[in-house]
């Protein structure tokens, strides 16, 4: 609308029944010390109080888009068509974005006028509680993505005239594994890059997607990496590799432990290098745990 100066910034939040969680979401993003900055809610069909306790923040910045419930894909791709910020943030709606991330993020992308996305680490709490460090440079990155998302979805500033150039949107085919496919496609147009400090805190709970759909999950990843491979010109890694350094098919401590080792032996003969070797061990270490805690 005329004499409206449209903001600098969109954070894209989309949701689904989250009472008792977006409130606290938005909060963090409204405390960051940035101007020209709206929030992006799209509420896909929900159906509890959490559109309401959002309302109750008033405001200005909110900018509240509703939609019938037709998943977070659709949700995502209504905001990205609504978003009006040279750059789109992205955020989910039972997490906490750190206040300053924001700003980092964004003094990143204007020092570097040819990358088109940026991350940072995030801090995993509720169920479990954990750092998880991103690789920093590019070059790190597109190794990573090789095997797995180089960013944390929900975390990442993209350039919105990249998106809306190349025409990129999710993919409401490859559910559950969206993010990873999105970021590889992203990563086709330009500089890719996390920061190296904990700008996010991810909520872990039994209800996520993740959990739920781990079969799914499981083997549109092993779709979404060969598919990148093959765009690279990289040779993909054999879908059992990727299945057993993930999602290691065994059960017990020292079953997980072998067929993760076993795997991450073969991705590092095919994948030399050191964010690979990283990766690797990070994997091992979380399967092992994960496989230690659920031990009867």
């Amino acid at each position: 609308m005329k004499g409206i100066m449209a903001p600098r910034v969109t954070v894209l939040i989309p949701v689904h029944n989250a009472a008792g969680f977006i409130a606290d979401a938005v909060r963090s993003v409204l405390a960051e010390d940035v101007s020209a900055l709206e929030v992006l809610v799209v509420d896909d069909g929900s159906t509890d109080r959490g559109i309401a306790e959002l309302m109750a923040l008033k405001d200005d910045r909110i900018r509240l888009l509703h939609q019938p419930q037709a998943g977070v894909v659709a949700a995502l791709n209504r905001g990205l068509d609504a978003a009006r910020g040279e750059l789109v943030v992205r955020m989910d709606a039972d997490d906490i974005s750190i206040p300053g991330r924001i700003a980092a993020q964004m003094r990143w992308m204007d020092e570097h006028p040819e990358a088109v996305m940026c991350g940072t680490g995030y801090e995993m709490f509720g169920a479990i509680n954990a750092t998880v460090r991103m690789p920093v440079s590019d070059t790190a990155c597109r190794q990573r993505l090789l095997l797995s998302s180089c960013h944390c979805g929900a975390s990442i500033m993209l350039r919105r005239s990249v998106l809306e150039d190349a025409g990129l949107r999710y993919d409401a085919g490859l559910s559950y594994a969206e993010d990873y496919e999105f970021i590889t496609r992203v990563a086709e147009h330009g500089v890719i890059g996390n920061l190296p400090q904990v700008g996010y805190r991810y909520r872990i709970h039994d209800t996520q997607a993740s959990l739920r759909h781990r079969d799914a999950l499981r083997d549109v990843h092993v779709q979404v990496a060969a598919s990148y491979a093959r765009r690279t010109r990289a040779r993909p890694l054999p879908d059992e590799v990727v299945r057993n350094l993930l999602w290691p098919d065994s059960r017990g401590v020292f079953g997980t432990a072998a067929r993760t080792a076993w795997a991450a032996t073969r991705a590092l003969s095919r994948r030399p290098g050191v964010e690979t070797a990283r990766f690797c061990s990070r994997t091992l270490v979380e399967n092992v745990l994960n496989a230690a805690r659920s031990a009867p």
